[in-house]
């Protein structure tokens, strides 16, 4: 622009322009733009996790416009959403690329033109919405692949979808491969036979026609299918679940056979054949066929796979049919199948005299020591019975459970492993030899006996909480697997090797007050336990010794602070003084001490600092001759930032020794005459004690030097 005056010129109607000058400009401020407009999806750019988006520039600009996108997750028939923001800079091409979008997910998309006016910002209204969905992509690995029902050329597979489905799941791909170490992700692009394509929807599957006694790993892959090009993406594998499948009818136990009498049996059998592993136990079920709900008899056992295979059955109906059942379980935890056995047990017959109660010789808390007795009727038919072994059964009394078995063919024998302080049913049978008897088993009366108590476990998570100097709080957690109620606790505590300071409570935490400032204590927490079912009580083990020191405390004034005498000088002194009787801490000094009057403590005080551990004395040096002083000590203990000092100590008051004056001042003389002279002069600043006189020193001459005469023998 340029600024032009129009000039009347006096006494004339002429009237001239001035000249235009040089062109000068400025630019207006922006404004809000219009909207951006025709926001559309680049079709070819859109992919699984990206898109390109563009649009036309706002009718109106009104300014340098730069354009922010918003977007987010949306349903077809919403566009409210949380939106996420992004910022295409000014003067770049009208389109933008959203990356890091969720496979198969419709999103709403719109664009704003912004102006900036200084700090301010001047955005548009939106763009046309557009919505738009991202393609499929290969779904995340499936979740929670586990086995069941495991049979012996069958197995029944579980399985949840992936987290991230990516698409809509088209199939599940079932992957089997023999073997235990079989790595999915080095077999999953192998050409493996597939057992089994299983519908997106399913979530189960059983897998058949496998081999009996063979170890399989079993995996599962999703697969989605592309939109375009029917390309089928497929998921990582899943978790590899390794399964063995048990034996047919051949890996059942064999050659069961059963020696009966009237009352008991003697079950016997061969181990399997075929197995994958070794047998770990036998579970042997037996009830009685010719009762009128036979399955309510069932009963069974567990036999140890590496004992005798062989099973007393006692306690059994006379004339009466019963079914045994027995499986074998590996150390892999695979059971084979069952082998049936029936047997039917004889009339009543003659019964020799039952074993005798086993004698307790020895209770410890976790074993029981037993005699063991049996005795033969001589007098009897079964004279010629021989007792082959002993077979200790036991359990938990009043538990219900089933009866351990412990084979011995001493008698004298121990239980072990046992739970402390618990009742215990024990049972002794006797194991005749068949050969000479009909009766193969006799058993004794129960016995009930208790094993001994232990200490329980001490309390946990012991911790100390300080207080002030003198008192502690000392918190902790119950024990745990203490076999009864823990009825109070108690906190024993000493210093040094002494003996210990009991103090108990019902919560569980104490108060341990009273105690010794800066002074470590050793403690133990103990819990007292009330078992169950009975009065008795046990204190917990002490466990480790643990150690806590209290906080420094205001210590006691120093005692019998005094001067050394044999140290006074005119200009230092060295007082010393007992340390207090309650230190409370690690003592350091303050010394503090002024010149004073034989009247009065009130005075400016000066102090000085001894370091904590060393000797309680201290030298005051650079003092004034011929001068009084007092001088007091304070104890004193550092706690964090914190001082913490003591009352004063006892003043004590001495006076320096008497040193030489300085120099006279201010000598002149007057009233000269011929053979005199007036001398007057002012005292020395510092007398440093009482001046007894004042020497005149007389010398002939102009340029004498005081300091080379006055030693000199002179006349005064």
């Amino acid at each position: 622009y340029i600024v032009q005056a129009l000039v009347v010129h006096t006494n004339s109607t002429l009237q001239l322009w001035s000249k235009e000058g040089s062109e000068r400009s400025f630019t207006t401020r922006q404004a809000k733009p219009s909207s951006p407009r025709n926001l559309t999806v680049i079709k070819n750019t859109l992919t699984s996790v990206s898109v390109t988006v563009n649009w036309q520039i706002p009718v109106f600009p009104n300014g340098r416009n730069f354009y922010v996108i918003s977007y987010g997750i949306a349903s077809d028939t919403t566009a409210s959403f949380p939106a996420t923001t992004r910022q295409n800079e000014a003067g770049t091409a009208p389109s933008y690329t959203l990356s890091d979008l969720q496979p198969f997910t419709s999103y709403t998309v719109w664009v704003q033109a912004v102006n900036r006016e200084g700090s301010k910002r001047l955005t548009s209204d939106q763009s046309n919405l557009i919505k738009f969905r991202t393609l499929t992509d290969a779904p995340s690995q499936p979740l929670h692949l586990r086995y069941a029902n495991t049979q012996s050329t069958s197995v029944g597979l579980r399985w949840r979808p992936p987290r991230h489905l990516n698409g809509v799941v088209a199939k599940y791909n079932i992957m089997l491969a023999e073997g235990r170490s079989v790595n999915s992700s080095t077999h999953s692009n192998k050409s493996l036979a597939v057992p089994m394509t299983v519908n997106g929807n399913t979530r189960i599957a059983t897998v058949t026609n496998l081999t009996e006694l063979t170890w399989y790993s079993v995996w599962i892959v999703a697969v989605n299918v592309q939109e375009t090009g029917s390309k089928q993406l497929t998921s990582p594998p899943s978790n590899v679940k390794v399964f063995g499948t048990p034996g047919g009818p051949r890996s059942a136990p064999r050659t069961v056979r059963s020696n009966v009498s009237d009352v008991s049996a003697i079950i016997k059998w061969e181990s399997p054949l075929n197995v994958l592993g070794s047998v770990d136990w036998y579970r042997v079920s037996f009830y009685n066929v010719t009762s009128s709900n036979p399955r309510k008899q069932i009963d069974y056992e567990y036999i140890s796979g590496k004992d005798d295979k062989l099973m007393i059955l006692y306690y059994l109906r006379p004339s009466t049919r019963y079914r045994i059942k027995i499986k074998a379980q590996t150390d892999e935890k695979l059971w084979t199948s069952a082998a049936f056995h029936y047997f039917t047990t004889t009339e009543t017959g003659e019964l020799p005299q039952p074993c005798r109660t086993p004698t307790v010789t020895k209770t410890t808390s976790s074993s029981v020591h037993l005699s063991l007795s049996c005795p033969i009727d001589d007098g009897s038919r079964l004279r010629d019975c021989r007792i082959k072994r002993y077979s200790i059964k036991f359990r938990r009394h009043n538990s219900g459970n089933r009866f351990w078995e412990k084979k011995s063919v001493s008698p004298l024998s121990q239980l072990v492993d046992l739970i402390p302080f618990t009742f215990y049913e024990i049972r002794l049978i006797a194991v005749y030899n068949a050969v000479y008897c009909n009766l193969i088993v006799v058993p004794s009366p129960s016995l009930v006996i208790k094993t001994d108590p232990v200490a329980p476990p001490p309390p946990r998570n012991v911790r100390v909480r300080t207080k002030n100097a003198k008192d502690v709080v000392i918190e902790w957690n119950l024990p745990r697997y203490v076999n009864g109620t823990v009825d109070r606790c108690r906190v024993g505590y000493r210093t040094g090797t002494g003996n210990r300071t009991y103090k108990a409570t019902s919560s569980t935490s104490i108060s341990l007050s009273s105690l010794k400032p800066d002074t470590t204590y050793t403690y133990i927490v103990q819990a007292l336990v009330v078992h169950t079912n009975s009065t008795l009580q046990l204190w917990s083990k002490e466990g480790s010794e643990r150690s806590f020191t209290t906080r420094q405390a205001k210590p006691s004034s120093p005692r019998n602070l005094t001067v050394i005498k044999n140290t006074l000088t005119s200009v230092s002194v060295t007082v010393n003084w007992q340390i207090p009787v309650f230190p409370n801490g690690r003592n350091f000094y303050v010394i503090s001490y002024g010149i004073a009057s034989d009247t009065t403590a009130s005075f400016p005080a000066t102090t000085r600092q001894n370091e904590a551990g060393t000797a309680p004395s201290y030298t005051l040096s650079d003092l004034q001759p011929f001068t009084s002083y007092t001088v007091w000590v304070q104890a004193v203990n550092r706690e964090g930032s914190k001082r913490l000092t003591s009352d004063q100590s006892n003043l004590i008051k001495f006076r320096t020794l008497t040193d030489a004056p300085s120099q006279p001042l201010h000598l002149r003389y007057a009233n000269t005459q011929s053979t005199s002279v007036g001398l007057r002069w002012r005292p020395p600043r510092h007398l440093n004690g009482v001046v007894a006189k004042y020497n005149i020193m007389l010398a002939e001459g102009r340029s004498v030097n005081s300091s080379t005469h006055s030693n000199k023998s002179l006349a005064v």
